[in-house]
């Protein structure tokens, strides 16, 4: 069950299971609504008859999507629309006052993973080379077509002992749009630089069926199982 607090400014929803073990830093848009319900559905389906460590789930509502989560700035991938760069702001916000206040609530709970899907799971790939604070990252769909992108990640690395999931749609790189269609070479590519750094303790790419808009809970459930087996 989620539980709704208010912590640096915004309501944010926890769930808790188990003791201990992983925290999963979510930022959600609610496109259809019930984004939280059907996560939790996912992860009860996913771990079921499992004996996994405990987690938690910290999931706030992001605001405007391309602003606060595009690194920098650049066209979107349909229509006249376009991503602002505002990532930098609401990593700082993560870092410094919403995990503090996270972690007075939540003592003793192991290592922070930033998550997300679509650009949202660019943006938790994007934290690991920025921030020293988290032990990974759950990247499921990710928007790794963005402009720029590429040679971002070639020119960087992670910045901690990171433990890496990404994931990807089969459909996703078969499109007539030309920006999105490179996201299959840009992941198979980040995953290989990934397999390269030397902070990285282990990385997955998990290929499911289907397009970009299917099964977003059931692809970040799987990132979560990933994880707490890792450890």
């Amino acid at each position: 069950m989620w539980e709704s607090v208010k912590l640096a400014g915004k309501t944010c929803h926890i769930m808790r299971s188990g003791e201990g073990g992983p925290v999963f830093l979510w930022p959600f848009y609610p496109h259809e609504g019930g984004e939280l319900e059907r996560l939790e559905a996912a992860l009860q389906k996913a771990l079921s008859g499992e004996t996994a460590a405990g987690y938690t789930v910290a999931a706030w509502q992001v605001e405007d999507w391309n602003r606060d989560l595009s690194p920098w700035e650049a066209p979107a991938a349909m229509g006249d629309g376009c991503f602002a760069g505002g990532a930098p702001a609401m990593l700082a916000w993560l870092t410094g006052e919403f995990l503090p206040e996270l972690k007075m609530r939540n003592p003793g709970d192991a290592g922070c993973y930033p998550m997300g899907y679509s650009l949202a799971g660019l943006f938790a790939l994007w934290s690991l080379y920025e921030a020293d604070c988290f032990a990974g990252a759950v990247c499921c769909s990710g928007s790794l077509w963005l402009d720029g992108w590429d040679r971002y990640a070639a020119e960087h690395r992670i910045k901690s002992p990171a433990d890496v999931y990404l994931s990807l749609g089969g459909r996703e790189e078969k499109t007539r749009n030309p920006r999105m269609a490179r996201v299959g070479d840009r992941t198979r590519s980040q995953e290989k630089l990934l397999r390269e750094d030397p902070q990285v303790r282990s990385c997955i790419l998990e290929w499911n069926p289907g397009g970009h808009f299917a099964d977003s809970a059931q692809r970040l459930a799987k990132g979560i199982r990933w994880v707490c087996r890792e450890r």
